[in-house]
């Protein structure tokens, strides 16, 4: 997930809480396909605010923590949920830090622009095949 983003390695920690995180919302066949956070809380799993990890956004600074003359919002990169509130982590690329928002506006299309670009890797048959022919 990091190196598919092209984010700095020092987020592994966020990188590895947020699939966590993931995988406990999600249904496994040896809980009888509920999810881990359903068997822990008894409640099902909202799992409508599930970003794309790495998506650009923009974020709201509030009032408090800007003078008058900044911007009243930021760019960012989203890498994780906060567990303790409904808001997202968001690496501030310019600051080199993680910040927590729910103030957010998600630009996922850059996201899966990104993704489409990517090469899609061929089958082992199609590779031997197209060896063969070079030689």
């Amino acid at each position: 997930m990091l190196h598919d983003q092209g984010l700095p390695k020092f987020l592994w920690g966020e990188v590895a809480n947020t699939a966590v995180y993931v995988q406990n919302r999600c249904p496994h066949q040896a809980l009888d396909s509920k999810t881990p956070e359903e068997v822990f809380t008894g409640k099902k799993s909202d799992v409508s605010h599930f970003r794309i990890f790495g998506s650009p956004l923009y974020f709201q600074v509030p009032k408090e923590k800007r003078s008058k003359l900044e911007a009243s919002g930021k760019k960012g990169t989203f890498v994780g949920y906060s567990e303790t509130s409904k808001a997202y982590r968001i690496y501030v690329l310019g600051q080199r830090e993680v910040e927590l928002s729910h103030d957010v506006t998600f630009d996922e299309d850059a996201s899966l622009r990104k993704i489409s670009k990517l090469p899609i890797p061929r089958k082992d048959k199609e590779a031997n095949a197209g060896n063969q022919g070079d030689l």
